[in-house]
């Protein structure tokens, strides 16, 4: 056979049982059915089918040729089959920056997205420190911002409300200043914050004060009554030890946004966790 392309007009055949059938599943002509069977028969001096009152049956050489042709297809579609899973299949390392106050929220969903791409290397760095997107300290970084910078592809995906809280230890006097009480807050190096500059004038004159760089010991020392601070309400109903004594601040909410580097965009390993972690923030802050 000169042709093999020519075996797919003998299987089209084969399986319609007339020249129009196998003409429509073919997206042809019907006389280029007749032609391209014809030409086959020549070129091997054999007859292909029999053309009987039932339709076109095959013969013991057309038999040949119409397995011939079913293998063909088989290991077509098994090769289509793997460079999908091959395309869809996430390689490679991916590394990740996030504030510790989503550790749990993330980690949660990592986990199970981990163990669905094993080949996939995921980095995670969870801290209060900004990463440098442009020098690659990360692929992927949440960040607290009111002005994401011009220069990386970002998405706002929420805004986190703030309330300040205290021990359930603690005596609470709605009558007195929280000027009064102990403050636990962020370090001197958080001070351009919102939450900082709104802090800063609700703890002038406070009689002590413990400043730190991580949520979780910003929650860790209110919580063992150290003093009152802002934290998420989102996390801090759920801590029996903790209770509110303000309502939410509305000038201080904290805008997140995801981030990554506008080359990275079009990676898919890159794209498929950026859009796992805005699902992840539509499903929490929409409860």
């Amino acid at each position: 056979m000169a042709n093999w392309d020519d075996a797919r007009f003998v299987l089209a055949l084969a399986r319609a049982g007339s020249i129009r059938g196998a003409a429509k599943s073919l997206a042809v002509n019907h006389t280029t059915v007749s032609r391209r069977i014809a030409s086959l028969e020549n070129q091997l001096s054999a007859r292909l089918f029999e053309h009987t009152s039932s339709g076109y049956v095959l013969t013991a050489s057309g038999k040949i040729i119409s397995q011939a042709a079913e293998g063909m297809e088989d290991l077509l579609i098994g090769s289509q089959k793997r460079i999908e899973g091959a395309d869809t299949e996430l390689t490679g390392d991916v590394h990740i920056h996030i504030p510790d106050i989503f550790d749990e929220w993330v980690c949660e969903r990592l986990a199970e997205f981990s163990q669905q791409h094993p080949k996939l290397k995921i980095h995670l760095s969870s801290e209060t420190s900004v990463a440098n997107l442009a020098k690659r300290e990360a692929d992927i970084a949440l960040r607290f911002t009111e002005s994401p910078p011009q220069d990386m592809v970002g998405q706002k995906m929420c805004e986190l409300p703030v309330a300040v809280y205290a021990s359930t230890d603690r005596d609470i006097d709605s009558s007195n200043s929280l000027s009064s009480y102990p403050w636990v807050r962020w370090a001197s190096a958080f001070g351009q914050s919102s939450v900082e500059e709104w802090t800063d004038k609700a703890s002038a004159g406070s009689p002590s004060m413990i400043r730190v760089t991580t949520y979780k010991t910003l929650t860790c020392l209110i919580r063992n009554n150290a003093g009152i601070g802002c934290l998420c309400p989102w996390f801090a109903e759920r801590d029996p030890k903790l209770q509110r004594i303000t309502p939410v601040i509305e000038e201080i909410k904290m805008d997140v946004w995801v981030l990554i580097h506008p080359d990275l965009r079009g990676v898919k390993r890159i794209k498929s966790l950026k859009d796992l972690l805005i699902e992840l923030f539509d499903s929490k802050s929409n409860k």
